[in-house]
């Protein structure tokens, strides 16, 4: 896993981000490759909707086509095409719960 950290913005909540969610899959996988998607940016978040990346609640996966060069922007990405992304896509989707953001993360 590709390891950046933001340490400015760990306080935003996950009603700073503005998206939908979609079920995490195999298919769900492929579809982001094939519109071009490269990455995804791994959110964890509590039960009440804070980033905590070491006992969370649930899992968001934001696609991304591309990697953000600003520094400030760095966080936890991994490259859709990774074993541990469809490793986990086959597993039994159950603690944490994993979703794939539809939106834009502000």
């Amino acid at each position: 896993m590709l390891l950046y950290i933001k340490l400015n913005n760990m306080r935003k909540t996950l009603s700073d981000i503005k998206f939908g969610t979609s079920p995490f899959s195999v298919a769900a996988l492929d579809e982001l490759q094939t519109a071009g998607y490269q990455y995804v940016q791994v959110k964890g978040l509590t039960l009440d909707n804070h980033y905590d990346y070491v006992e969370p609640y649930f899992l968001l996966l934001v696609p991304m086509k591309e990697l953000p060069t600003d520094p400030l922007k760095r966080d936890i990405y991994e490259p859709i095409k990774s074993e541990l992304l469809y490793r986990w896509a086959k597993e039994k989707n159950e603690d944490p719960q994993i979703f794939i953001a539809l939106g834009k993360a502000s």
